[in-house]
Formats: C-alpha cells, structure tokens, sequence
C-alpha cells in the first residue's frame, strides 16, 4: 500500500493497495462520510483519491507498513505543522475571549480603542485576518475591523456595506485612522479611484456591475458589513462577494445578529472564510442542521450538534454582547449614521429648496413694512420645515437597516421624528411589533401604548413625535433611539433622549443614532444646535433666539448662491 501525489481534476493524492476487504469497507466509508469530492474510487486506474492531506495522517494511523513518496512526506510534514499553529490560534482565540486587557498596542488608529476594542482587534489578528466578529450593535464593530487594517498595514481594503451605511463608513474611516477612502457611486468610473486609496467602499446592490473591475484590483482584505445579507449562497449578491473573496487573503464578516439558533445561514458565511473546512453544504446540514429529505426536496431548518459546531468555529467567531462590555461603555454612546439621500427624495428636495429662493428674491427688506417680514418670516420656516421633512422621508430605508438589527439582536428601540409621514410609513411595516404615538393619539390611549412597550417582550418598537411622545412618559425598555430628523431646540433631543434614560432603565449604555443625510438642511441643523447648546450651557439668556435668527440668514444666503443664475 502506498500514497502517491498525483494530481488530478479534483484530487492531489492516490492511494494505491492490493485487493483487501478491510481496505475496501473502510475506503467506502471514508467515501460514503465525505461525499465524492473529497474521496472516491478511480476504477480506469484501480485507485483511491483524495485532496485533503489529513487524510494522509488517518490512513497512515488505519494501515501499517504505509509508503509514501518525497512529495506526500513533504506534505505531510506541512500539514502537521500547519494543525500545530491552529491549535495555537484556537488556544489563544480563547485567552483573548476570557481577558480583560490586551496585550496589543494597535498601530495607525486615532483616538483610544476601549479595551474589549483592542481585544476584538487583537482577536483578529491572531484569527490571521479571517474572522467573524459578531458583536451586538452599538459594541463598535467598525472601529474594531479599522484598527485591525492598521495595525497590519493593509495597503487596499474593499469595504462591502448596506447602501444606507456607506458614507458612515467614509466618516468612520476618517475619524478612526489617516487612511484615503474612496466611495463608489453607480456612476462611477473605477478608473478614477486616486491610486493611493486604502478602502473602497461600495455596496452591496451595485457590486455586480463593478465585479469585472474589482477582480482586477489586488485588495488585501475585504470586509462584509452586515454579512447575514449574504447568508444564502444562491442569492447573486452571495455569488459575487463568494468570487471576490477567492481572489483576496483576509476576509473579515460582521454582523449583529449571527443567528446561531438557525446554523444553516451562517454556512456561506463560514465557507469564505475557511472555505477547505466548510466546503461541503450538505454534510454541514445534515449534521449541524438536522437536514433532511422532505416533501419539497432537501430542508436544513434545525438545529443540531450546536456545541460541536461552536467549539469548531470558536477560533474566528467572536461575539459580545452590550451588556458584557457595558462598564467600559458611556451611559449615552451617541452615533452619527451619514448617508446620502435617494434619488427622488434629493430631486424633491432640491426643487423645493430652489423653490424658497425664488420665493424670498421677491422681496426686499428695505421695501417692506414689519407685518410683510413677519409672514416671510413665517412662510420661510414652513418652507424649511418642508425641506426637513422630505429630507426624514429619505432617510426611512436606513433607519429600517437600524431597526431590524437592533430588533434581531432582541433589544427594543424607540423611534423619534418631527414629522408624522415618515413614522407612519415605518410603523405600517412593523404594525405586529409596534405603537405608534402622535399629537393626534387620543389621551386616553397613550398609557397602554406606553405600557405594551414596557411590558409585552414582542412590542420591540415606539414610534413617536419629537414634541407629542418625546415628554412626560417613560420608556426604558429601551435600550436604543434613533431620531430621523434633528429638531430645532437642544431640549427637545434631551427630552427625547431621556424616555429612555431614567431611572428604572435595565441597560447601563443608551445607543443613541441620528441618521444626517449629506448635503442638506440636517448640516445646518447641527450646527445651530450645537451653538444653542454652548449658549445654553453659558446661560446667556435672550441670546438663542437672536444667534438663530442670524444663522438662519447665514443659511439662507448660502442657499441664494447655491442657486444663483
């Protein structure tokens, strides 16, 4: 009996014996067990073959007096010291989850990295660049992935995201590290990435019509943001990050919500990052999955042998949840989410935009008397309200990314908007898991709508007016709010802020997301309150309403230029 490297369409290896019983029912086993591809009979030659080289260590422990070549010796020497370094990565995969501190010092990032940070970054390094970091949301996967890039010196990374959190990745990126991004739009021409970005970022929807492109660029590392969207492998987008990845050495997934209580959708996930370990769909369903042949063809909805599939993945799939890092957590951990608005909400909005130019250049100050400046005054505020609300209306696809995550993640999330549109577009699509609270919500109705959100563990989600919900109630099950728009006093993002900030809360870090499109009012919006704030915190009394005023000409004339012909 003998082993030969002899390589084939789909094997590397031979293994060669006289005719014997033993040899043939263990053979058909090994067949039988790991499916065709990883071993079969070769009847023209009289042969086994095989491509996995642990398989040289089986049968050499199942047959005595087993030859080999010089060229299977040397891949078994390979192999065995291979299997030494990953017991020594699964090793200290463990350390770093049961430690406190990290022992790494993280290269090229700006600002100070918490600790369970430096451990997330210090975890995927050992992880050797292909990991799943799965902490909930708000724990800071972003900063974690960024400080890994720089502390191994990734030239080019190709960032894969949702649309809606593209440009939070472009603000992340300049914040966190002195790395160039590049955000890819469909109308750009790749050619005119500069030659020194570090990350391009694109997203998911449009990644077909660059994937000829990309397949050309050497990147380093990619990163899929929000990675349970590619959980099924026959869905195109799943296709393509599937190709993209085999050209790329470091593959690094994040998700919120890994779904471990459903196994089969993390297996394309599992597969691109260790695709020699989890190559066969089948075997991973029938054991992990409890698959099987139904009435409809083959099912893998179960879930089986869920420990055994945890300890194998343990070495790349880290995971934390809010509440186990929630000492090294502020009490508030606000988060900007940059976007930019759709196509039809940006072409809405800026006709109405050009619309309140031409309707203030028809006046003139020095020509009117005081009751026509008090309805322009009036009339402008109307107009601008207007520009805030088509702006909120844009902005609902994003704060739906939101939800869902922090839903799946099962924590609950109350939902602020000025405006009663775009709360109720969100809330008919959440009608089971929600309430909905507005100025015009009966009194009467208000205390059980409080109450069910409270109290009933399937309502995950309050939508409710800045003004009409954001006062006077309490609602610290939540443990997340998201504002749509930005309101024009200090104070009313406070109020909203502290329905769930109280006494009573369970959590001890509030998530707090405001979703800012780029250019338009919302810029505006935040530095006018950032300057009432200073104003506020000055106590000068009677300056607000006059620093408003001047901002608002300020923002007025910048609006007049912008379309000025």
């Amino acid at each position: 009996m003998r082993i030969l490297k002899e390589k084939t369409q789909y094997h590397e290896y031979a293994f060669e014996s006289e005719y014997n019983d033993i040899v043939v029912e263990y053979c058909q086993y090994l067949k039988n067990t790991l499916g065709w591809k990883e071993f079969s009979w070769d009847a023209d030659n009289k042969v086994w073959r095989f491509t996995d080289p642990s398989l040289i260590t089986v049968l050499k422990g199942k047959f005595e007096g087993l030859e080999f070549n010089v060229d299977v010796k040397n891949d078994l020497e390979s192999y065995e010291k291979s299997v030494i370094v990953e017991e020594e990565k699964a090793q200290n995969a463990e350390r770093i989850k049961e430690s406190t501190v990290s022992t790494i010092s993280v290269k090229g990032i700006k600002g100070n990295l918490y600790e369970y940070q430096k451990l997330g970054v210090e975890f995927l390094v050992n992880s050797g660049g292909r990991a799943l970091l799965a902490d909930s949301p708000g724990v800071g996967k972003t900063a974690q992935t960024l400080g890994y890039i720089t502390h191994v010196g990734h030239k080019r990374s190709l960032i894969v995201c949702p649309a809606s959190v593209k440009f939070a990745w472009e603000s992340e990126i300049e914040k966190w590290t002195d790395l160039k991004s590049f955000v890819v739009e469909p109308k750009t021409d790749l050619e005119s990435i500069p030659f020194d970005v570090n990350c391009v970022i694109v997203n998911y929807d449009i990644l077909k019509k660059f994937y000829n492109e990309f397949m050309k660029y050497k990147f380093d590392c990619l990163v899929c943001d929000e990675s349970h969207l590619i959980k099924s492998p026959t869905a195109q987008r799943s296709k393509i990050i599937k190709l993209l990845a085999r050209n790329i050495p470091n593959i690094i997934m994040l998700t919120g919500t890994p779904v471990l209580s459903r196994p089969i959708e993390m297996f394309n996930v599992l597969s691109m990052i260790d695709p020699k370990k989890w190559n066969n769909y089948y075997q991973y369903a029938t054991k992990y999955c409890d698959g099987k042949q139904g009435y409809w063809g083959f099912e893998a909805k179960g879930a089986t042998n869920l420990a055994e599939l945890k300890e194998k993945i343990s070495k790349y799939f880290l995971r934390r949840t809010k509440e186990e890092v929630l000492s090294q957590l502020p009490p508030k951990n606000r988060v900007e989410v940059p976007i930019d608005l759709p196509e039809a909400e940006r072409t809405q909005y800026e006709l109405v935009e050009e619309n309140l130019v031409k309707y203030l250049k028809t006046y003139k100050k020095d020509k009117t008397d005081k009751q026509i400046l008090k309805s322009m005054a009036a009339e402008r505020l109307v107009k601008l309200n207007l520009l805030r609300e088509i702006n909120a209306m844009g902005k609902i696809t994003t704060a739906k990314e939101l939800i869902d995550g922090i839903i799946e993640a099962d924590e609950k999330v109350i939902v602020f908007s000025s405006f009663n549109a775009p709360l109720q577009e969100l809330a008919d699509q959440y009608e089971e898991n929600s309430v909905l609270l507005l100025g015009s919500t009966p009194i009467d109705e208000r205390g059980e709508m409080v109450k069910k959100f409270q109290t009933d563990p399937n309502c995950k989600i309050f939508f409710g007016g800045t003004r009409s919900a954001g006062v006077g109630i309490t609602l610290t099950a939540a443990s997340n709010v998201i504002f749509l728009d930005l309101p024009w006093n200090p104070a009313d993002l406070d109020q909203g802020e502290n329905r769930a900030h109280r006494p009573g809360a369970e959590y001890e870090c509030l998530n707090i997301y405001q979703i800012i499109s780029k250019g338009t009012i919302d810029g505006f919006m935040k530095k006018l309150l950032s300057r009432k704030q200073e104003i506020i915190d000055q106590l000068i009394e009677g300056k607000e309403t006059e620093e408003e005023d001047s901002m608002l000409d300020e923002y007025i004339n910048s609006l007049k230029l912008k379309y000025k012909k």
